[in-house]
């Protein structure tokens, strides 16, 4: 159902130690602490943070030998003068990331909690300090079967070792080790089912549970139909809550169909800077269009771009962003096995997941019962894919569900247990009544809210809060920290408390349109001061674009560098708590060229700019750019001088 989150993913990897100042106990800090009965090392001086590992049986049944290390790390609590309030276990997604690997968003999010509190980050096994599964042919990101095939052949007797059943297992058997009764669990997207999973087989080790953008452990279609529909029926939310977008009128999926109906005829084909600024040849085409509009829910960029992309098309024959949004979307990622595991997460799919096929049945049998359920879904439920065919969405191998995947996986053991295969929770299993939050955005198109609202459904004490204009995991994407705020009380109070916060959270901002030439653009809306004409504020307001373009490009770039849609080039860092960007020659137009350097403050939401620009390669004036990107109306002032002309002006933040 689920795949690497790449937004996520790199953002977590992306914060820096600095925005967790180091505390003067830092240098005091002992080399080992014992902790139960392990003795940890200090391995993360800057964060205080031990390391340690146990050994645990591949097969706790003892059927089949060998042992694997499952590995951690824990971060004291920072007031030892008075006893703790609990520890803090977060769990990342995937599956097949490390839950390590992200330590420094999951310390982040906890920072408010850590005072009395511990926090334990434990890897499941397969993945990050736990024996992580190196599968090469698939680790280059290769789905085939023939890939999968070799990894099972790899894996061998071991291959249905993995899933979340075992790893819950192992999770608990370090809990044990080091002395710890129960946890205040926090999971994002796969990290849910994993925290499901535990509440299931171990329910009295769970003193609160926290469950960003969930999906049921028993999830009642294996389609996932309410994925697709989420994403589908975004496009059209996204537009109908941003000015630029609604006040065209019509819809932008009407748009967007035209869009599919001429690519079913004839593909487009063109060059398009990826997620890392290199040009790749691109095509759009029905496979490509399902992939982009599946991956909308991992960020802002594609909602932001799409429509706008659409009517680039439509009305100007202007391929270029279209084509651009779905290289990006394809970025290849390739991770090393600690970072994140192929061969971890099509174990867990395997094993986990509702299959369209018997996985206790030979292949042959398999393949008869996989083209049966695909060609019952043909006759009864047509639109799973809608306004695409079904045949369009199998063959967009989007990740909505395993499908074939698993075809060429080994049979399972006989004596699996606790679980078997697509139901790794057994029947008999209740929730407990322990306090539950989950969390969902509205746009989410990766575990939808409806997935959400079944995974609340599970448990008799659960509150269900859905933000507005988020994607997935929204503690992750919420600019103004409602929803942080909701988790620190949560875990503090076992009730979320006010929760009017998410009505703050601020829509997508739709770009207007994507033009060619500045002369094709709105003009800025002048101030009282401002001695500018028309043209030179349409000059102004493609500076303003670019501006935009590079901080949305911000969430699909892998290596801190990327190029402008019509040439030049960014780049970022990260300065305590503040991105830069250095603009060079940027080009959101082809005829106005930007350099200079964006500000974007992560504490106060701030971004603020200050550019020269080029029109037609003559330079042209710098601006000052200000806006508060979590207001849900932010209004950009932009200052300066254009062609010698003072200019004071304002637009809609982009």
């Amino acid at each position: 159902m689920l795949l690497p989150r790449t937004g996520f993913s790199r953002f977590a990897a992306l914060l820096c130690c600095a925005i967790f100042p180091a505390t003067s106990s830092i240098a005091a800090a002992p080399v080992t602490i014992t902790v139960g009965e392990l003795t940890l090392r200090l391995c993360r001086p800057h964060y205080t943070g031990y390391c340690g590992s146990i050994k645990q049986p591949i097969d706790p049944a003892g059927v089949i030998l060998g042992k694997l290390t499952v590995g951690f790390e824990y971060y004291p609590r920072s007031d030892l003068a008075r006893p703790r309030l609990g520890t803090i276990l977060p769990q990342e997604g995937g599956p097949g990331y490390s839950s390590t690997g992200t330590r420094d968003y999951y310390l982040k999010i906890s920072t408010a909690l850590r005072d009395r509190r511990d926090v334990l980050i434990v890897d499941k096994r397969g993945t990050g300090l736990s024996s992580p599964i190196d599968c090469p042919d698939m680790q280059t990101g290769a789905t085939d079967l023939d890939a999968v095939a070799a990894c099972a052949s790899q894996l061998g007797d071991t291959a249905w070792f993995y899933g979340t059943d075992f790893a819950a297992n192992d999770i608990i058997a370090v809990m044990d080790a080091l002395g710890i009764e129960d946890v205040d669990f926090y999971g994002d997207s796969y990290g849910t089912f994993v925290g499901q999973m535990l509440a299931g087989l171990y329910p009295h080790r769970l003193r609160s549970i926290v469950l960003d953008s969930a999906y049921p452990v028993r999830p009642p279609d294996p389609w996932f139909r309410t994925d697709w529909a989420a994403a589908w029926s975004g496009i059209d939310t996204s537009c109908a809550r941003s000015p630029s977008c609604s006040s065209l009128g019509g819809t932008a999926t009407s748009r967007m169909q035209q869009i599919i109906d001429i690519v079913r005829e004839q593909p487009i084909h063109g060059k398009a800077p990826d997620g890392n600024g290199v040009l790749q040849p691109t095509t759009i085409d029905t496979a490509g269009l399902i992939y982009l509009i599946d991956f909308a829910g991992f960020g802002p960029p594609v909602y932001r771009d799409l429509d706008a992309a659409a009517r680039a098309w439509l009305t100007s024959h202007d391929a270029l962003p279209l084509l651009r949004l779905i290289s990006e979307a394809d970025t290849a990622s390739v991770d090393a096995p600690v970072d994140f595991s192929y061969g971890l997460y099509e174990a867990v799919t395997c094993s986990d997941y509702p299959m369209l096929y018997n996985l206790y049945k030979p292949r042959a049998v398999r393949d008869q019962q996989y083209a049966t359920a695909v060609q019952d879904a043909r006759e009864n439920r047509p639109d799973l894919f809608a306004p695409f065919t079904l045949d369009e969405g199998i063959e967009s191998q989007v990740f909505i569900t395993p499908l074939n995947s698993c075809l060429p996986w080994p049979k399972p053991p006989q004596d699996l247990a606790p679980g078997t295969a697509g139901a790794p929770l057994p029947p008999t299993a209740q929730f407990p009544a322990v306090p539950t939050l989950v969390l969902s955005g509205d746009l989410d198109s990766i575990t939808s809210v409806i997935d959400a609202n079944e995974t609340t459904a599970q448990f008799p004490n659960a509150v269900h809060v859905v933000v507005p204009n988020l994607g997935h995991v929204v503690t992750d994407s919420d600019e103004i920290g409602c929803t942080l705020g909701i988790v620190h009380r949560f875990v503090r109070d076992l009730n979320p408390g006010d929760t009017n916060c998410v009505n703050r959270v601020r829509p997508v901002r739709t770009v207007p349109l994507f033009a060619r030439k500045a002369s094709e653009l709105e003009p800025l809306q002048q101030l009282k001061g401002d001695k500018t004409t028309e043209v030179q504020r349409q000059i102004a307001a493609a500076g303003v674009e670019a501006v935009g373009d590079a901080i949305a490009r911000w969430y699909v770039t892998y290596n801190s560098v990327d190029t402008g849609l019509r040439g030049g080039r960014f780049t970022y860092r990260l300065s305590g708590a503040t991105y830069v960007f250095t603009l060079t020659d940027f080009k959101w137009t082809s005829d106005v060229a930007v350099s200079g350097t964006i500000s974007w403050d992560q504490t106060s939401n701030i971004i603020s700019a200050q550019v020269a620009l080029k029109s037609g390669g003559i330079p042209a004036g710098n601006l000052q750019i200000q806006w508060n990107d979590g207001d849900i109306d932010a209004m950009a002032s932009v200052t300066g001088k254009i062609q010698g002309a003072a200019l004071i002006a304002q637009r809609i933040a982009p």
